[in-house]
C-alpha cells in the first residue's frame, strides 16, 4: 500500500465568537485541504481548508477552515493559488449562524473593494462592492429576457 505524506495543519483554532471587536486580518500561510471531524452521510471524512491567520489585536496565528463563502470571494479578489492571498489585510465580519441544528459564528474574510451580501436566495456571497446581487445560476442555461422574441424551430426538442 502506498501512502502519501499529509500536510497538515497545526496549532490553535480561532472560533468565531472570539472575534468581538476586531474588524482586521490577514492569512499567514497557504491554504491546504485535511480531514475534519465531520462524516458525511456515508460515514467518510469530510474535508475541510485549512490556513493560518492573524487577527489584528492578537498575538498569535491561529488555524481558521476557510468555507466556501470566503474561499470564492478570496479566489475572486486574488486568483486561484492560495500563496496569493497572503498578507492582504482582509476585513473581518461575524455573524451567528444555525447550522444541522447548532448555533455557531460564522467568520468572513472579506478583500478590500469586496463586501458581503446575501444572494436572492438568503445566502451568503463575498462580491466586488456595487455589483447587483449574484444570482447563483449554472452558466449552461440560457437567460431569455423578456423583450427577446424566440423562434420555436431552435428549440433543441
Amino acid at each position: 500500500m502506498k501512502y502519501q505524506r499529509q500536510n497538515t495543519i497545526t496549532g490553535t483554532w480561532i472560533k468565531g465568537a472570539d472575534l468581538k471587536g476586531i474588524t482586521k486580518a490577514k492569512i499567514v500561510s497557504e491554504t491546504n485541504p485535511q480531514p475534519s471531524q465531520w462524516k458525511d452521510d456515508k460515514g467518510n471524512t469530510k474535508m475541510q481548508d485549512v490556513c493560518k491567520i492573524r487577527f489584528e489585536g492578537k498575538d498569535e496565528s491561529y488555524n481558521i477552515s476557510l468555507n466556501k463563502v470566503n474561499i470564492n470571494g478570496l479566489v475572486d479578489a486574488f486568483g486561484e493559488d492560495s500563496k496569493e492571498w497572503m498578507n492582504k489585510t482582509l476585513k473581518v465580519e461575524t455573524e451567528k449562524v444555525r447550522v444541522s441544528g447548532r448555533a455557531g459564528v460564522a467568520i468572513y474574510l472579506i478583500p478590500e473593494g469586496y463586501e458581503r451580501v446575501d444572494d436572492e436566495n438568503g445566502y451568503a456571497v463575498i462580491q466586488r462592492m456595487g455589483l447587483e446581487k449574484q444570482i447563483n445560476q449554472p452558466e449552461d442555461i440560457p437567460v431569455i429576457q423578456d423583450n427577446e422574441d424566440i423562434d420555436v424551430k431552435s428549440i433543441p426538442f
